[in-house]
């Protein structure tokens, strides 16, 4: 069984000049990857790059809560879900970290849950941002009845880990895991069938540029931790990636 990188951005302009390559290189050691949407515009490249890989790209549309200046796009991106038919509904959610005016944190609690409704009547799992917001996304996800949650590039305490898988939710572990203590202790803590290995590429890793096929490394780095061996890391998180994006 091979990796799957189950959270990246492939269409963001970092690849502009080497796009395919990057996604070869993904081609020759992973299962597919999972590319997420953040706007009305990502979204759109996001489809045209799985038309273009319909085998290993699985899209993912979404508004990202950063992403304030595109809220107007919200019903269009409700549509645009309708139509489309994506795997997930994300990249949605909460950032608290980037946002601080009140004003602006209420509009996005407001699009979170206008996303969550839709996942909900759609039947769809969602890909949930919480960056310093993990305690309130958590609370209001418990509110739907979702097939799936993937809590992506998860920061919050190893409890509301524990928490949050005890509601059949899946921490997403980024390459994060190779220098973060914060984000190992969680690893340590959980059960591996309960996680997805991502890398957010092209964030988050070390500085330099991200691509899909370093969750390689991420995997290894939890065998280590959790004292399995690299295949058993992969056989769990693929299984868990292919339930979530493929249905399987």
């Amino acid at each position: 069984m091979r990796p799957v990188d189950a959270h990246c951005h492939i269409d963001f302009d970092q690849y502009s000049e080497d796009r395919d390559e990057v996604i070869q290189r993904a081609e020759e050691e992973l299962d597919f990857i999972v590319n997420a949407g953040s706007c009305l515009e990502n979204n759109i490249q996001v489809l045209e790059l799985e038309e273009k890989h319909p085998e290993f790209v699985i899209a993912n549309l979404g508004l990202h809560p950063t992403y304030t200046e595109k809220f107007d796009q919200l019903q269009e991106i409700k549509e645009q879900i309708r139509d489309e038919d994506p795997a997930a509904v994300g990249e949605i959610g909460l950032d608290h970290h980037h946002v601080s005016d009140e004003d602006v944190r209420d509009m996005q609690r407001q699009v979170f849950r206008e996303m969550l409704d839709l996942a909900e009547e759609l039947d769809k799992p969602v890909v949930v941002h919480s960056r310093d917001a993990e305690e309130e996304a958590v609370d209001i996800i418990s509110d739907y009845d979702l097939p799936g949650v993937m809590l992506h590039c998860f920061n919050g305490s190893p409890d509301l880990a524990e928490e949050a898988v005890e509601k059949g939710f899946k921490i997403g572990v980024t390459t994060q895991v190779l220098y973060s203590s914060r984000v190992q202790k969680i690893v340590h803590r959980l059960n591996v069938d309960d996680l997805l290995l991502e890398t957010d590429s092209p964030f988050l890793y070390r500085g330099e540029r991200n691509e899909p096929v370093n969750v390689v490394e991420s995997a290894e780095k939890i065998a280590e931790i959790k004292g399995l061996g690299k295949e058993d890391v992969i056989g769990a998180t693929t299984r868990n990636a292919a339930r979530m994006f493929r249905n399987a």
